[in-house]
């Protein structure tokens, strides 16, 4: 297991350092947290250094932690400008450390931390520039930083958990392919000299397989080019609006992934309306902000219209069951949240409550997924080996 050397701080502002051998930053972080602790800066014992590290995309996770470090420093009486000129230096990725120079530099300037930091929404996103906005004007930036943490904190963990559940089955499917590609192209043509020299009539299917087999033999360049920009033509269009928004609403209708993005769905719009209600925002401006919040442009699509009808004073429940998207739970607990004014806590009670209804829709799907793809990789294989051994089976029949 890594050995992290850590420094953590605590809500006095009292420090912590040292080293703990744990499986991952996660393990290291709960530790921290059972001792009333928030890290504030970690590296593994002798990797110190590597190219994701230092050039990697900014994620989930790093917003999550550059949160959590800030709202600590802050807590300790460091000003905005002293917190950002720490943070900078000890900024692990390159792109994020030219943010906060940059940001830095305009702090010095004298502009504000929600005016800095516009230009820049691959560190600070728009849901995070609103909630500093308000942190800012109300003086709860560093109670509001923790929320931020605590929520991208989650969403990477929820990511990180969907991308590790499609992993075996994404390479069971590129093995399918690898497989078949190998027997149509290098063993089915062997197969095909010998029953052709054998005389006798085929069967259709094997005389299809070998049709395609030749075919794929005699074009596997092209074929092979032709795959390959099919990948990165798709790739390229669910990047743009259209594109995005019809592969959004495909996963809505695909019935073995439809039940995990919809709970999916559910449980970021409720801890998003949550925080953004918690810190003071009208629920007409949180529906605006929420839009871009989502993650399905299908689903973002429709909140246009619900949020016309919160403007009319109509109340959130009906508008939001009217989108015909959300499971009755959220419409019960809004309806009571809005009755006993409590409804960014109802949201939040109802948020911890499909976090766990989604790990349970990535587990079922997951376990529907794998047995699916094996039977399909079977089938296949299946029927290429019975196209060789039928008519073998049939001419040796017919010899004795």
């Amino acid at each position: 297991m890594p050995v992290y050397r850590y420094l953590a701080k605590n809500l006095k502002g009292e420090t912590l350092d040292g080293e703990y051998e744990t499986v991952s930053l996660d393990a290291l972080e709960q530790m921290l947290r059972s001792k009333g602790y928030f890290l504030v800066k970690s590296s593994v014992k002798g990797g110190e250094f590597t190219l994701a590290g230092m050039y990697g995309k900014i994620n989930a996770k790093d917003i999550a932690v550059f949160c959590r470090q800030f709202a600590v420093i802050l807590n300790s009486g460091i000003t905005i400008l002293e917190a950002i000129g720490i943070l900078k230096d000890q900024a692990s990725k390159r792109r994020m450390k030219e943010i906060l120079e940059d940001v830095y530099s305009e702090l010095q300037k004298g502009r504000m931390l929600s005016e800095a930091i516009v230009p820049y929404d691959d560190l600070f996103p728009e849901f995070m520039k609103n909630m500093i906005r308000v942190g800012e004007a109300s003086g709860t930036l560093d109670t509001i930083l923790n929320q931020l943490a605590d929520y991208y904190e989650h969403d990477f963990k929820i990511r990180r958990k969907v991308k590790s559940a499609m992993t075996y089955p994404a390479i069971l499917a590129v093995l399918t392919v690898a497989v078949v590609t190998l027997l149509m192209v290098a063993v089915l043509p062997m197969f095909s000299d010998m029953l052709s020299g054998m005389g006798g009539t085929l069967p259709g299917i094997t005389v299809f397989l070998m049709a395609v087999s030749r075919f794929m033999a005699d074009n596997i360049l092209l074929l092979a080019a032709v795959v390959i920009i099919a990948v990165i033509l798709f790739s390229y269009y669910i990047r743009t609006d259209n594109g995005r928004l019809w592969f959004d609403g495909l996963k809505l209708r695909l019935p073995i992934v439809k039940n995990t993005v919809l709970k999916t769905v559910t449980a970021r719009f409720a801890r998003s309306m949550s925080i953004l209600l918690k810190s003071g925002i009208p629920i007409v401006n949180a529906m605006k902000i929420m839009k871009d919040l989502i993650g399905n442009r299908a689903v973002e699509k429709r909140f246009a219209e619900a949020t016309s009808e919160i403007k009319e004073g109509k109340g959130i429940a009906g508008p939001i069951k009217r989108l015909g998207i959300f499971p009755p739970l959220l419409i019960h607990m809004i309806v009571v949240g809005e009755n006993t004014g409590e409804l960014d806590e109802m949201l939040s009670r109802t948020a911890g409550f499909f976090d766990e209804e989604v790990e349970e829709a990535i587990e079922k799907t997951v376990s529907l997924i794998e047995p699916a793809m094996i039977i399909i990789m079977a089938a296949v294989i299946g029927v290429i080996i019975l196209s060789v051994m039928l008519p073998m089976v049939s001419i040796m029949e017919h010899v004795q």
